[in-house]
């Protein structure tokens, strides 16, 4: 990358819409890649346009991708046409799948990680609204920098996805120290023998990890007093129930849930006290869009899912699009602590709020995975110096924190639904 660093403390940007005039804080695809000066870059999503993809990269810069393509249960890497394609570890291959959303580009004398919501496919940087987590940090091959907590993070969850070594081995050059505020959070398929002896370190108890690193756990000798209202948006809906709601809630508090077996709060509290908002978008929200039918094909869910007697029907949110007649295709979370509500942390990345990105605990066994997730949760947000004139929500590291949705908790009127669409 040509000049300073861009993003020296990282920052939250949301993709622009087509047709819509973007705010001075939304960035393309172009403007995150910077192609003139780009040498490497490592990719993961869920789903690839590869001939739209490729379009961006001058041919000079050699690609590694990690995309859900899987066959067989093992780990393989293959190189044509200058890109290495890897696959990872799939223990259950039929339906365990890579979710992960991740850019790791690498220039002359830095390194930009990108942590995004969307996929490599054209619609979710032009008419799904989206976000992303952008981090410029210095690059210097002679040295070799301290490892901190961040940057060991990284390098274990890209081992996870099966880049090579050498690749990881990168991170060694590269300066980290200014991640401040900002901590990994992933997940990986449940299953094999790389994974399953550190499973407690993934999706909801790495939260629960995370959290208690920040704000200490709150149980007491009579059980657990929430202060948190957590607010989870995304794009798919799976199998839900207020026993994993509950389990989820007190993560988002540093508490394991297997710490609170002896109260009732997991039990016995009144679902009014699990304080979740599932925000996800309505029938009547997808058929309005101003895109038309492409955009639906972007929101999941099964109304056979929907239906079932233990679904949380009354922790459904809807999301607020910053724009009228579009949709949010953004997993976020943001959660709001204390009386005030006026501080807190928000997450961003790949998760959606489900059992197969953030797992399940069965007894005392090592809890289950479906995915491959990458995000990020960012600390110390304050959202009582908002300026509602200039459209800011949240502020973090004294700059505001820009999400392509608007922070607000309308729950469905009795005649919504969500989209189901065919499936």
């Amino acid at each position: 990358m040509s000049g300073d660093l861009v993003y020296p403390d990282g920052a939250v940007r949301t993709t622009p819409l087509l047709g819509i005039p973007g705010s001075n804080d939304s960035v393309t695809l172009a403007d995150l890649l910077n192609a003139d000066y780009l040498e490497h870059a490592v990719l993961t999503t869920f789903v690839v346009d590869e001939p739209w993809l490729l379009s961006y990269f001058n041919p000079t810069t050699t690609l590694t991708l990690v995309a859900n393509a899987q066959a067989d249960s093992h780990a393989r890497t293959q190189r044509s046409d200058d890109i290495l394609r890897v696959r990872p570890e799939f223990p259950k291959p039929h339906v365990q799948i890579v979710h992960s959303k991740l850019l790791l580009l690498f220039y002359a004398h830095s390194m930009r990680l990108v942590v995004c919501t969307g996929n490599l496919v054209e619609d979710d940087w032009t008419i799904m609204h989206n976000c992303v987590y952008v981090h410029d940090f210095p690059m210097d091959d002679t040295q070799v920098f301290p490892a901190n907590e961040f940057s060991l993070a990284l390098a274990y969850s890209l081992l996870d996805l099966s880049i090579p070594v050498y690749l990881v081995a990168r991170l060694n050059h590269v300066d980290f120290a200014r991640a401040t505020g900002v901590h990994i959070i992933t997940s990986v398929p449940t299953g094999g023998d790389r994974q399953n002896a550190y499973m407690n370190e993934y999706g909801m108890l790495r939260l629960a990890k995370v959290i208690n690193q920040l704000h200490g756990s709150k149980p007491t000798s009579e059980g657990f007093d929430p202060d948190t209202r957590l607010y989870c948006v995304g794009s798919s809906l799976g199998r839900l129930d207020y026993r994993w709601l509950r389990e989820f809630y007190l993560c988002s508090h540093g508490v394991t849930p297997r710490s609170m077996r002896k109260y009732v709060f997991n039990y016995s509290t009144p679902n009014g006290m699990v304080d979740v908002g599932i925000a996800f978008h309505t029938q009547a929200q997808v058929e309005a869009c101003r895109y038309g039918d492409q955009c639906a094909q972007h929101i999941m869910t099964k109304r056979s899912v929907y239906e079932e007697r233990d679904f949380p029907r009354d922790a459904l949110v809807r999301i607020e699009p910053l724009h009228r007649d579009t949709l949010v295709h953004a997993k976020a979370m943001v959660a709001r602590i204390g009386v005030n509500q006026d501080t807190g942390w928000v997450y961003i990345g790949s998760h959606n709020c489900t059992k197969a990105a953030w797992g399940t605990l069965h007894g005392d066994e090592p809890p289950y995975f479906n995915n491959y997730e990458f995000g990020v949760v960012l600390s110390g947000v304050q959202f009582d110096k908002v300026d509602g004139n200039k459209g800011v929500q949240a502020v973090w590291k004294e700059e505001p924190l820009e999400l392509p949705f608007k922070i607000v908790w309308k729950p469905y009127f009795r005649d919504y639904e969500p989209y189901f669409g065919n499936y």
